[in-house]
């Protein structure tokens, strides 16, 4: 049997960092345990390092054969989460916002004391290494690298489009992570010129794994959490397909918004009904497990760009620039949409030949839910997203697909692009990009396509893309109907609130404002979960926050400063 004084389930965004930060106590053993492989400084994989997301397309990364329902009542679609040291930001997009102060506003409602918006920047500012910002904005210290890419290296589209945004009304903001309010700005990236940053090699670094109080168990199956009269003891895992138990003082859940709560139920922490429906004895009841499912709501067109439109094909930039809007709808936010530009589809020579301009829906009402139909930790959780099931959500992501649309319409970017299409509701770089041989001949083949004349590339692309909808180009338009816009859009990886922070006497609240789940002792949750709602902003960048502002709270309750 193995021992540790604080046992942390999940390596991903949240896992990585608080393992890091509670081992910097060198009385404090430190068991951070892992479901998929190593990423260990001297062998990181090139496709997770790559600063084009490459990582987003190998599937050994993710945990395979989960799925998602988009829609209340509608088919399963597979769903990408990562299985990997570092989660999420090993494989996401990189993008690197923050949450916006009506998000932190929206959790102190809810019952989150102690992470308003002011917390939430001081912890923001301790961790990230922004090489675009002064020293009097970010800690010497911090270790996640953060950067944009220079107007130097846009290609002539993203030139028009920022000019687009300002015809349009709307400011440039340099900095959209010290600024609110609508703007246009360059989108803040996780990675330095020459590498990605993720949790795993910004925290876990060396030095951090050399010692001797921080064990790390990849390929291990976390089964069960243990409990002896009432507080969490340890768990039983899987490992090289040898079960094993494990004691520790505390426990700590890290392991996101899906595999948490699913650990929950089968561990005995939920709903009644489901937790007896599965065979397990009731720990602790808490209705909320698994219910207030949010995830972001997104759609992207596809454009076709000349020569003299691209970006440099030796330069590797992936996300440009972004636009927060507001509805202006009545009883919404504001900056409760997004909309953003892509440089290259693909890492292959011909990647650049096609850009992307995508509308999210960042500030969702819409709530869906995670249930568990097994005790088996090997059977994948029911994941329902009920996307567009508020009556306040279709409207305003119509409206942000329309300004995107309008967009590329405008005068100063129709003439900079072939042609327009609106993409089917699967991952973007999924449809661009093929694995092995086969990828790297229809790579050849879409390079010479997109390269021909436009009549042909037009024709050949709407044929490949399945159905991909042709919107127009230079010479004409066809608008998109408001059935076919939210026909289009797929959820993001932004998957939060399943185990809400928020006041005991909620029912569906799950942890307190420590990240206690309520009911039991000596155990927590720590990662997207436990936000009461979804940031208004990629999740990655406030994962992490919440990890440290976590480790910072579970430092104080041991009096440790």
């Amino acid at each position: 049997m193995l021992d540790a004084d604080v046992l942390i389930v999940g390596a991903g965004s949240a896992g990585a960092v608080l393992a890091a930060r509670l081992s910097e106590n060198p009385s404090t053993r430190v068991l951070l345990v892992e479901a998929g492989p190593d990423t260990a400084p001297d062998a990181v994989p090139a496709d997770i390092s790559d600063v084009f997301p490459s990582s987003s397309l190998n599937h050994a990364y993710f945990w395979p054969g989960l799925q998602a329902q988009r829609t209340p009542g509608g088919p399963l679609y597979p769903f990408p989460q990562a299985r990997i040291m570092g989660g999420g930001s090993s494989i996401m997009g990189m993008w690197a916002l923050r949450g916006v102060p009506n998000d932190f506003a929206s959790w102190r409602a809810a019952g989150a004391d102690g992470w308003d918006a002011a917390d939430a920047v001081r912890v923001y500012r301790t961790f990230e290494n922004d090489l675009d910002r002064d020293m009097s904005q970010r800690s010497s210290a911090a270790p996640y690298t953060i950067r944009r890419a220079p107007r130097s290296e846009w290609p002539l589209f993203a030139e028009a489009f920022q000019r687009a945004a300002i015809a349009e009304g709307l400011p440039i903001v340099e900095d959209i992570n010290e600024s609110t309010g609508d703007a246009f700005f360059p989108m803040p990236v996780a990675q330095s010129t020459t590498e990605r940053s993720s949790s795993a090699s910004a925290y876990l670094t060396a030095a951090v794994r050399r010692r001797p109080n921080l064990q790390i168990m990849t390929e291990t199956l976390v089964n069960a959490i243990r409990f002896e009269g009432g507080k969490a003891t340890g768990a039983t895992v899987t490992r090289a397909g040898e079960e094993q138990s494990i004691r520790a003082r505390e426990v700590i859940l890290s392991a996101g918004a899906i595999h948490s709560p699913a650990m929950l139920i089968r561990s005995g922490i939920g709903p009644e009904g489901q937790v007896r429906n599965i065979g397990v004895t009731p720990v602790a009841v808490r209705a909320g497990v698994g219910q207030r499912l949010q995830n972001h709501a997104y759609l992207n067109i596809a454009l076709t760009l000349p020569r003299s439109s691209r970006q440099n094909q030796a330069l590797r930039n992936f996300a440009l620039a972004g636009i927060r809007l507001s509805s202006g709808l009545a009883d919404c936010p504001p900056t409760d949409m997004l909309v953003f530009l892509i440089g290259r589809v693909s890492a292959r020579a011909w990647g650049p030949s096609v850009a992307m301009v995508g509308a999210g829906l960042y500030a969702p009402y819409s709530r869906g839910q995670v249930t568990v139909s097994s005790p088996d930790a090997g059977i994948h959780p029911h994941v329902s997203f009920g996307l567009m099931s508020d009556p306040r959500d279709a409207p305003r992501m119509i409206k942000a697909a329309r300004f995107a649309e309008n967009l590329l319409f405008r005068a100063e970017t129709y003439s900079l692009f072939h042609d327009a299409f609106l993409l089917p509701p699967v991952m973007a770089l999924d449809q661009f990009n093929k694995p092995g041989l086969r990828g790297a001949l229809l790579g050849q083949a879409a390079k010479m396509v997109l390269d021909a004349p436009s009549a042909m590339s037009r024709a050949v692309l709407n044929r490949m893309l399945r159905p991909g909808r042709w919107i127009g180009n230079r010479s004409g338009r066809l608008a998109l109907t408001d059935e076919e816009i939210l026909a289009a859009i797929a959820p993001m990886g932004h998957v939060t609130s399943t185990c809400s922070i928020g006041r005991e006497d909620d029912p569906m609240a799950v942890v307190d404002s420590a990240c206690r789940v309520y009911g039991v002792g000596s155990l927590r949750v720590v990662d997207a979960s436990i936000m009461p709602s979804v940031p208004s902003a990629n999740t990655n960048l406030t994962t992490i926050m919440v990890a440290e502002r976590a480790a910072e709270l579970i430092a104080a309750a041991a009096g440790v400063s």
